[in-house]
């Protein structure tokens, strides 16, 4: 497996790149739970020493759907499509889903998704433990901070 590639790192952030997501199929993610292989998934939530979700950068082939239905024990799942052409399937209800979709499934939603193109669909999905009480807004966890911007 292809490692991820260290931007920078320091007391308050981390940064790393799979490089370009149209070699993201250079990485492999295998757990005992999954018979196969799966090609074109990265974590990246580890590499950046996430503490609150789990972040993953994907790349579904021409055609090809998710092998599988699931759900979650805890986590709802936020999928943010970047480039291609999808399908998902979320109990009975059925959507298309390109560059731009965002798509929330809770924990027991069944879900499975699939390309129905003749291009890679890339797609990241950020997992948090639902219920997990958030601000609702970026301005009210937002602090400004007295200091120039200087480039």
């Amino acid at each position: 497996m292809k490692n991820l590639n260290a931007l920078s790192k320091g007391n308050n952030h981390c940064a790393v790149s799979p490089g370009r997501l149209d070699a993201i199929d250079q990485f492999t993610f295998t757990h005992e739970a999954v018979p196969f292989k799966i090609e074109g998934k990265v974590f990246v939530s580890e590499a950046l020493g996430m503490s609150g979700g789990i972040l993953s950068l994907n790349k579904l082939a021409p055609h090809a759907s998710m092998p599988f239905h699931h759900t979650h024990i805890e986590h709802e799942e936020i999928y943010i499509f970047i480039d291609g052409k999808g399908e998902m399937m979320i109990d009975n209800d059925r959507f298309e889903v390109g560059p731009g979709s965002v798509v929330r499934v809770a924990p027991k939603g069944v879900r499975c998704w699939r390309n129905i193109s003749d291009e890679p669909l890339y797609y990241a999905v950020l997992q948090v433990k639902e219920g997990t009480e958030v601000i609702k807004t970026t301005i009210e966890d937002g602090r400004g901070v007295n200091r120039p911007v200087e480039w």
